[in-house]
């Protein structure tokens, strides 16, 4: 079983979206265009990759899990987009060309990887200029919203851990920031700089629920027999509040260097 088993469709329906903001910044950034080569990895259902594909002439997403490529498949196939290749395999081991991509985005995924062994990777596999860019956005769990006050105490409270604070929008961004700011510059990257944006969202309670079935923590998968009492205590907690949605500011943003 991989970490992320059964949670493909929920991911692709329930992750929030990258803002339009952050996509045409990252555009500017690699200077895409007509000719350019995106390399999406660990591209679970291809947030970037297919975000990006109408602008490029190629995307190529590798990802280790089966399901999350079929996915992405599925999703390209809807869409009408045909200029995204799947690979499966390890980012660790796959084959690239080297000096042959343009940008190379993670998302959401870095921390999963061998991160020293990708970015000298990534370095050969770039063209001079080329960029690498690692993002993602914050899940439904970070921010100051009451309901989401409610959902972290009734989900630590299922858990049977003890009840400490959930970090807020801005500890965890500030150690994401220097986190992937300070890989890329020890790596070589040149130029390294962090891109925030914010986008507005809103939730239901079924949508809240598949975000948290998105992860590999609350898949599922890994909640197995326990699926049933996770559900009752979301709901339960966010029933509290007499809405029906839940809005969220969504902290996203990118660091990204340069091959000089």
């Amino acid at each position: 079983m991989t970490a992320f088993e059964s949670t493909a469709p929920f991911y692709s329906r329930y992750r929030v979206p990258y803002p339009g903001s952050l996509l045409a910044q990252l555009k500017l950034d690699a200077n895409l265009g007509p000719v350019s080569t995106v390399l999406d990895l660990a591209s679970g259902p291809g947030r970037f990759g297919l975000a990006l594909a109408s602008s490029v002439h190629e995307v190529i997403a590798v990802d280790v899990e089966p399901e999350m490529l079929e996915e992405g498949e599925r999703v390209a196939r809807r869409l009408g987009i045909g200029n995204v290749r799947w690979i499966l395999g390890r980012v660790e081991e796959v084959a690239i060309e080297a000096g042959s991509i343009d940008l190379v985005t993670i998302g959401e995924a870095f921390h999963r990887l061998e991160q020293g062994v990708v970015l000298r990777r990534i370095r050969q596999w770039l063209k001079a200029g080329g960029c690498v860019a690692i993002g993602g956005c914050f899940g439904v769990q970070f921010g100051d919203e009451q309901w989401q006050a409610s959902l972290r105490r009734a989900i630590e409270e299922w858990e049977g851990a003890a009840a400490a604070p959930s970090p807020g929008n801005a500890a965890a961004l500030s150690r994401g920031i220097a986190r992937d700011t300070g890989q890329l510059i020890e790596a070589g990257f040149a130029g390294v700089v962090n891109r925030q944006f914010s986008d507005s969202h809103t939730w239901t309670r079924d949508s809240i629920l598949g975000h948290l079935h998105s992860t590999s923590r609350y898949s599922l998968s890994a909640l197995g027999e326990e699926l049933e009492g996770f559900r009752n205590a979301v709901l339960g907690a966010l029933r509290t509040d007499e809405s029906t949605q839940f809005r969220q500011d969504v902290s996203c943003g990118y660091s990204v260097g340069w091959k000089g």
